[in-house]
């Protein structure tokens, strides 16, 4: 009985140790459970809300929309000068594209003997430059179709017509330069038509230069 009663002793002993050790188990879970369970915290940089393009993006499209208007303006231009009218003088003549040529008699522009010439390389009605057109004063078969423009003058009105519609412009200055001068055709920051016509003078080494300027507004008209 005494072994019996030992036995039964240190059973008794062994379960409680038992027990004591699945109650601190199960504490420990439960101080661990709702430590796990609460949310962690989501880290939002302040500058993310307020985030925007970068200024180089925004300059690239600036650029791009630039280069588009660039291209339209300068794939479309004006129509050419189809005919001229100089009301005061009763001159009215058509108005041809005549390019120069360069041959063993030098560097010129070949105007035909029946209409004014509108060089091209120089602007068209309704552009800013010069817009250079010449004709002969006099020809093998007679008077050109610039003859009366010797009695041109300052205040004078031309009228020119293209595709687009109708141009006025008003004579501002009339002078003679050498036949070699060149600085007649130079290109000008704002509208401006020239007419070129020879001194008739049995050299041909003068010519007559006139000026003239859009009559404002300087609008089309059909």
């Amino acid at each position: 009985m005494r072994v019996r009663s030992g036995s039964v002793s240190i059973a008794i002993v062994v379960l409680g140790l038992l027990l004591g050790v699945s109650c601190v188990r199960v504490e420990i879970q439960r101080t661990r459970t709702p430590e796990l369970a609460q949310p962690t915290p989501t880290v939002v940089p302040r500058d993310a809300k307020a985030a925007k393009p970068t200024p180089v993006a925004r300059a690239e499209r600036r650029g791009q929309a630039s280069e588009g208007v660039l291209r339209t303006l300068f794939r479309y231009r004006m129509p050419p000068a189809t005919a001229l009218e100089i009301a005061r003088l009763g001159i009215t003549v058509t108005v041809v594209e005549v390019a120069s040529v360069v041959d063993e008699r030098g560097w010129y522009w070949p105007v035909p003997t029946d209409a004014a010439a509108h060089l091209v390389g120089t602007a068209n009605p309704g552009e800013p430059g010069n817009i250079a057109i010449t004709g002969h004063v006099d020809t093998e078969r007679g008077p050109g179709v610039f003859w009366r423009l010797l009695d041109i003058r300052p205040g004078d009105e031309i009228t020119v017509w293209s595709a687009a519609g109708t141009f006025v412009y008003r004579v501002v200055d009339v002078q003679t330069v050498a036949q070699s001068e060149r600085a007649v055709l130079r290109q000008t920051d704002r509208e401006t038509l020239t007419l070129l016509t020879c001194i008739p003078d049995g050299r041909y080494e003068r010519r007559l230069v006139v000026r003239a300027e859009p009559v404002r507004p300087a609008v089309a008209t059909r």
